[in-house]
């Protein structure tokens, strides 16, 4: 980021917005004012900051879930207009306020996809501590020590660490030496008294059942009962005057992400924009469904507004992925008390939802393969999908080079991912001349290459894209995971993967709902699946970077056609200290 923040407040502007009445309808008007005629800058990529201090501002007193996201949405429209009928407002003090509002919509967009996902985990982890006496043990004692209290209570060690490293990252626990400490906030006291453990009859797949009633597959009176009871929630909606969700909260967030999936299962979704009647769209609705979407301020007065405009479009991908560890999440009550349980991953009803959120990724890749392929005068022969869903990365690239000249093939270790390729190349959207290798753990190459081998191409020019699928690897250590690289090295694959980096609770807390980054992580640590972090500046870390893995592997990390996200602060920090998201 450049290194200057343009200091563009001006007294005339504060004092005019300050005077506008129609501003102070927002509850909190002033402190968003002061942010807005703060000093703004561009990063180097062209992403516009604002300074720490205007973060910080926000996130500790500008509450800006569901409906306050909205809110805060619509006030940003009046906003706008009244600063550009300020005629005296000269143009670099205009430009500074556009990026602060700019800043602050993308926030609150940005909340309105990664927190549902870590909401409706939180309310299921808070659901089992109350069943094994956690919550009631934080509420009269306040401190835990994990290690002692597991001994105590016969629970899993391992799983409770994770649990309560995931709650100290959305605000609700303290971090102490050596244990953690229940915060006294309000709002987050109101959680711990008023969760409730989990109806047994909701630890099911609640999206196949949201999914057949709006398909009209299913409209047994039995399904309307359990849906309507299942949507149905009493939940204090004070206000918590910060990013930190209320009870409120937690219970919108359990229900909006099986709804979303499944309306994008159907492929409603896309036809859900701002301004559109709901029911016009899902006729095959009743009054607790959109109760909750107006809850969430996702409509109002049955229309689509922009927050749910935004999620309708965006959310089903970080929403789907989440999703698919729904089977672990019904079972931890028994895992944090040592039960042996038989789950896995259960991405085939969420591969479409999963190929949402990468599409973009992978649009990035293919650009920049092509980019190297023409500096480099390198052609392939042999493309390669690995994690392959949908096979959206072969679906971009064969709309750029053709099936003549290239082979393609997927791998896959799970088998309805398998299928759900198979399906797309049964319709046209995948290569005839693909192929696929099921049962495939990219944590052993010699599957693929064996299979190429077989095929003939051992020796043939390959490439290889991995979207998010390394991490997929159980037990990992640096080991490990630099052998991986080797061998897809020294079969000379041209390697081109993208992997989230793993962020530290700190980093997260300060970021708040500025990344879902907090949910992702636990549902990969709580199956065994391991993130690695964006680089070694910790002393004594013990995980080394993808970047590094692959380095000592053998391959050259080329900066010129790598990619990154916007930063996960949207304010200037300290060198190595802003990763992408």
């Amino acid at each position: 980021m450049k290194d200057i923040l343009m200091a563009t407040t001006v007294p005339e502007l504060k004092h005019y917005l300050t005077d506008q009445e129609s501003l102070r309808t927002h509850p909190q008007w002033n402190t968003l004012i002061e942010i807005v005629t703060g000093a703004t800058n561009l990063s180097s990529a062209g992403f516009p900051y604002i300074s720490d201090r205007s973060f910080r501002l926000f996130v500790e007193k500008v509450p800006h879930l569901f409906n306050e996201g909205q809110l805060l949405l619509s006030w940003l429209r009046l906003l706008e207009k009244i600063i550009s009928d300020f005629d005296e407002l000269i143009e670099v003090q205009r430009e500074s306020a556009d990026r602060a509002i700019k800043v602050i919509r993308t926030v609150v967009l940005t909340a309105g996809i990664t927190a549902p996902p870590d909401l409706w985990l939180l309310k299921q982890v808070l659901s089992s501590h109350k069943e094994v006496g956690i919550c009631d043990w934080f509420l009269e004692h306040r401190v835990l020590e994990p290690e002692e209290f597991s001994k105590r209570h016969k629970i899993d060690f391992k799983q409770l660490k994770i649990d309560l490293h995931f709650l100290h990252s959305r605000g609700y626990l303290e971090k102490g030496d050596g244990d953690f400490l229940f915060s006294d906030k309000d709002a987050i006291t109101d959680v711990l008294r008023n969760i409730q453990t989990m109806n047994p009859n909701f630890r099911v797949d609640i999206f196949n059942k949201l999914r057949a009633w709006l398909s009209g597959q299913d409209e047994s009176k039995d399904n309307e009962d359990f849906l309507r009871s299942w949507l149905t929630f009493e939940a204090d909606d004070s206000p918590t005057g910060s990013w930190i969700a209320n009870h409120h909260h937690l219970e919108l967030g359990y229900r909006l992400l099986p709804l979303v999936l499944a309306l994008r299962a159907l492929e409603l979704n896309t036809k859900l924009r701002e301004g559109v009647g709901f029911a016009e769209i899902v006729p095959n609705v009743f009054s607790e469904i959109t109760n909750i979407f107006s809850k969430a301020g996702y409509l109002h007065r049955g229309r689509v507004t922009e927050l749910g405009d935004r999620v309708f479009q965006r959310g089903a991908g970080p929403f789907g992925i989440i999703y698919a560890y729904n089977p672990y999440i019904n079972q931890l009550n028994h895992i944090l008390q040592s039960k042996v349980v038989s789950t896995w991953v259960n991405r085939g009803d969420n591969v479409s939802a999963s190929q949402d959120a990468n599409s973009k990724t992978f649009q990035a890749a293919n650009n920049a393969l092509d980019a190297f392929c023409q500096d480099h005068k390198f052609e392939f022969t042999v493309f390669v999908e690995h994690a392959v869903g949908h096979g959206e990365a072969t679906r971009q690239r064969v709309l750029k080079d053709g099936e003549n000249a290239i082979r393609y093939f997927g791998a896959d270790l799970e088998d309805d991912a398998i299928n759900r390729a198979i399906e797309e190349q049964r319709i046209g959207r995948l290569p005839k001349n693909m192929k696929f290798i099921g049962s495939a753990d990219i944590g052993q190459p010699a599957k693929v290459l064996d299979f190429l081998k077989n095929e003939g191409l051992a020796d043939e020019p390959t490439v290889m894209v991995v979207g998010n699928g390394f991490h997929e690897i159980r037990e990992q250590t640096n080991d490990k995971m630099i052998d991986v690289f080797r061998q897809y090295q020294e079969a000379g694959f041209i390697l081109v993967f993208a992997e989230e980096s793993a962020l530290h609770d700190e980093a997260l807390l300060r970021t708040a709902w500025n990344t879902y980054h907090a949910g992702f992580r636990y549902v990969h640590e709580i199956s065994g699946q391991g993130l690695r972090p964006a680089w070694e500046r910790d002393q004594g870390h013990t995980r080394w970077s993808w970047r590094k893995c692959a380095t000592v592997g053998g391959y050259t990390v080329l900066e010129k056609y790598s990619y990154r996200s916007r930063t996960i602060y949207p304010h200037k920090r300290p060198v190595h200290k802003n990763p992408s998201i």
